[in-house]
């Protein structure tokens, strides 16, 4: 027997399928016994009636075939085609004429035979068959299909068959896009660097990915079926958890910054962004992505401490304070005292010492400020040497208290010999009438005139240091600045300086290296010739030694003086290039007494000259490196008196 097949177009609705199927086969049903009644009964009345009812039956039919999605074929014993409805005709792209009468083959081929013959082999045996199998057109295409066949039998004989034709080419594209999407789903998921968890509308954890394992130290196995917030939400976070899930579940997307709690109990920071699943308006779970915001929240919170903070005393900064000071203006916390607190001597510091001196300094300072203030004040370092600091609820009396405790603390420290010494001023504010800016200026006023008593102190008794610590890197040095401060003192007298201008020039001749603190102390004893770096540090001596002394007040004058005292008589000198009378006189009278017992005293790099050859250089370099006029008198008086 032949194979008589029916079709089914794409885009079926399964219900509607089952429906017509269900009426195609009650239809025919219906036939068998319309046609048996006909075959035994021989009263005209039933005749005509059976015959109306078989027209109905038969428009029924027909509105079945032309109204269905499927493709239908109707064949009659022989295999031959007696119906075919349009969606079978558009299936398979015939004209009705082309159909009626031909034998199944020649109209509808199989790719495969064997499988076509299986299909027709079991509805000759009067059994419906079903499968998904290719057929061709009338172009020879190939289209998808889903074929069902059933015989249809009256009594014992097969009569007929039925073929019904669905095309399924757009559902097997679909099927194979959702796989596709699936694959990309389950790649996305696997390997997604973030956590991924996806949960039920019960808030069950359905399943999470590699990278949910690594971030909360949890297996798959462990978390399937069990309550997430249960699993990953420490105690005090359990009620904003419980929110968040809740408001997922609404349909509300969700994202956030907040703490989880891994597997260990310990706390990671993370970023949550919590999604519903929602399916024809149903909401049936959700997923969460975390990702681990730890190193950046550590930044963040690096950064801000930065931002807020004096990167070398680890005190508030001045951005820190501006900001705080305006906070304080709103609160009206009273009394309030503003504590403006300024380091004597740090210039001075750094210009003899080097920065990392000064540096060293202000971090003291910071810690004298912390010991010496309460746990409730703010302090800040502004900038430079000057610090401030906010005492909130304290009065004048509390403030002049704790300030003396900090200049007592202050006292007690020193950097390698160098005095500590804060000059403090403060200012309360008492009621909301006052403004905090004035509050501000009238304690920083308050600073600068203590400021005026205690630094000129302080500096004296750095210059005193200063010299110690000269001297104790280079014990030639101190030999040697007081052989010059004599000598000078002597050439002073020589050309007649009243004894004020020679006490000053002792005090020149004893202070006219100090700037050679700043250079270190394998350059200064070298033993062998200095490089070209090494010269120029020591030629930078004349101008430390200037910026040192210019500090204190009454040795500005001096510090002229020794700022000049390497210049020459011809303006091939140094830093300036000086020359004759341009030279102070001071300068010119160092400059011997330095050369002489430069030349007649022993150094790292040669043995003492003789008196007489000292005085032939002298000589030889009057009016060119030296006053001609003084080289003279400090022979012929100085010398040889």
């Amino acid at each position: 027997m032949k194979y008589i097949e029916i079709c089914h177009t794409a885009g079926y609705n399964k219900l509607g399928r089952c429906l017509n199927m269900e009426f195609v086969l009650l239809t025919i049903i219906f036939l068998i016994l319309i046609i048996y009644q006909i075959k035994f009964t021989k009263n005209k009345n039933i005749l005509i009636n059976i015959n109306e009812e078989l027209n109905i039956q038969k428009a029924y039919l027909k509105q079945l075939l032309d109204n269905s999605d499927d493709g239908i074929l109707i064949l009659d014993n022989k295999d031959r085609i007696i119906e075919a409805n349009e969606a079978f005709e558009k299936i398979f792209l015939y004209e009705k004429e082309d159909i009626i009468g031909s034998l199944i083959n020649d109209i509808v081929a199989s790719s495969d035979m064997k499988d076509a013959c299986e299909i027709s082999n079991k509805v000759i045996r009067g059994l419906s068959s079903q499968t998904e199998t290719k057929r061709k057109r009338k172009d020879s295409t190939l289209v998808d299909v889903k074929v069902i066949g059933f015989p249809v039998i009256l009594e014992t004989n097969q009569v007929g068959m039925f073929y019904i034709y669905k095309d399924i080419s757009k559902e097997k594209v679909w099927k194979k896009e959702l796989k596709i999407h699936r694959l990309y789903f389950k790649e996305l998921f696997e390997n997604s660097p973030d956590a991924i968890c996806i949960i039920s509308s019960e808030d069950r954890i359905i399943d999470v990915n590699i990278a949910f394992e690594k971030l909360f130290g949890f297996s798959r196995e462990e978390l399937l079926d069990s309550l997430l917030n249960e699993r990953i939400v420490q105690t005090s976070l359990f009620e904003e958890a419980s929110r968040i899930s809740e408001d997922a579940m609404k349909g509300i997307v969700i994202g956030f910054e907040t703490k989880r709690m891994k597997k260990d109990k310990s706390i990671v920071d993370v970023s949550i962004l919590a999604y519903p699943l929602i399916l024809e308006n149903l909401q049936i779970g959700g997923f969460g992505i975390y990702k681990d915001i730890t190193e950046r929240k550590e930044f963040d919170r690096r950064l801000k401490y930065i931002s807020y903070h004096d990167q070398l005393t680890g005190l508030y900064n001045r951005r820190f304070f501006e900001e705080e000071i305006i906070r304080l203006d709103t609160i009206k916390g009273f009394p309030l005292t503003i504590v403006m607190a300024d380091v004597n001597g740090l210039k001075l510091i750094n210009d003899s010492f080097g920065h990392s001196k000064g540096d060293e300094l202000l971090k003291e300072i910071a810690g004298i400020l912390e010991k010496g203030c309460r746990e409730q004040d703010v302090i800040a370092r502004l900038g430079g040497d000057e610090f401030v600091i906010i005492m909130p609820k304290t009065d004048s009396n509390q403030a002049e208290q704790i300030c003396h405790g900090i200049n007592t603390i202050a006292l007690k420290e020193s950097i390698d010999l160098i005095d500590i010494s804060i000059s403090i001023g403060w200012e309360t504010m008492s009621s909301g009438e006052e403004k905090i800016q004035e509050v501000i200026k009238k304690a920083e006023e308050h600073m600068y005139k203590k400021k005026l008593f205690e630094s000129p102190s302080m500096r004296g008794k750095t210059i005193n240091t200063i010299m110690s610590t000269l001297h104790e890197k280079n014990k030639r040095e101190e030999q040697h600045s007081h052989r010059v401060s004599y000598l000078c003192q002597s050439i002073g007298k020589a050309i007649g300086l009243s004894e004020e201008e020679i006490k000053e020039l002792k005090t020149v001749g004893l202070l006219h290296d100090i700037g050679k603190i700043a250079i270190d102390e394998s350059v200064l004893n070298k033993p062998g010739k200095l490089t070209e770096d090494e010269w120029n540090l020591i030629k930078s001596h004349p101008e430390v030694g200037y910026r040192i002394l210019s500090t204190v007040n009454h040795m500005s004058e001096m510090a002229e003086f020794v700022l000049a005292h390497h210049e020459r008589w011809d303006g091939k000198g140094y830093p300036k290039g000086l020359e004759k009378e341009q030279i102070p006189l001071q300068s010119r009278i160092i400059a011997i007494a330095d050369a002489y017992d430069a030349m007649t005293s022993e150094r790292s790099y040669r043995s003492a000259l003789s008196e007489e050859t000292a005085i032939e250089e002298l000589m030889k370099n009057s009016g060119s490196q030296f006053d001609p006029e003084l080289v003279i008198t400090f022979i012929e008086k100085v010398l040889y008196l």
